[in-house]
């Protein structure tokens, strides 16, 4: 066989890296299932993130193992990037991880809970690794938090002011 079609082997990093996890939350006036029936879909994506421009399912599973793709635009370039839903309790949890991700072991965690005041309360977090001696610790990890506080308020404000949408 040629080496152009040669599968080549992935090496684990030499370096030992560490995991950390970063999230943010927020309380939503909806119910538990309109907050997922919104935020399961791909295709909302795009009214929550501003560079996404299409977001859909590819075809076959749904659930654990449905993968997502989504459409961007950067800088005028459109690029592709895809989930893959690794785990999923319908309105309540979905862990995914970012297919050809730099950081192998880097996941995204959504979940809902009912609030004591009765609201859904929406955190969405981070699982990512850092070499030990990466110095660029607290970057990435305010890269991190700034996107999970920005999804988490989106979503808020999608639910929470749209007209004539009561809770359940």
């Amino acid at each position: 066989m040629s080496p152009l079609f040669e599968r080549k082997k992935f090496s684990p990093p030499a370096a030992e890296v560490s995991m950390h996890y970063v999230s943010a939350a927020t309380a939503i006036n909806a119910s538990r299932r309109q907050v997922w029936d919104f935020i399961k879909p791909p295709e909302n994506s795009v009214l929550v993130h501003p560079e996404i421009v299409r977001g859909f399912r590819s075809p076959g599973v749904e659930g654990a193992g449905e993968i997502q793709v989504f459409i961007s635009m950067r800088d005028g370039a459109e690029h592709v990037s895809a989930l893959e839903v690794m785990e999923e309790i319908p309105e309540e949890l979905a862990i995914t991880r970012t297919l050809g991700n730099e950081d192998p072991a880097a996941r995204g965690r959504t979940s809902l809970r009912v609030g004591d005041d009765g609201a859904t309360v929406l955190e969405h977090g981070q699982y990512f690794t850092l070499p030990t001696e990466a110095a660029h610790f607290y970057q990435y990890e305010q890269h991190y938090k700034l996107f999970c506080r920005q999804y988490v308020e989106r979503v808020k404000a999608f639910l929470e002011h749209r007209p004539g949408q009561p809770c359940d």
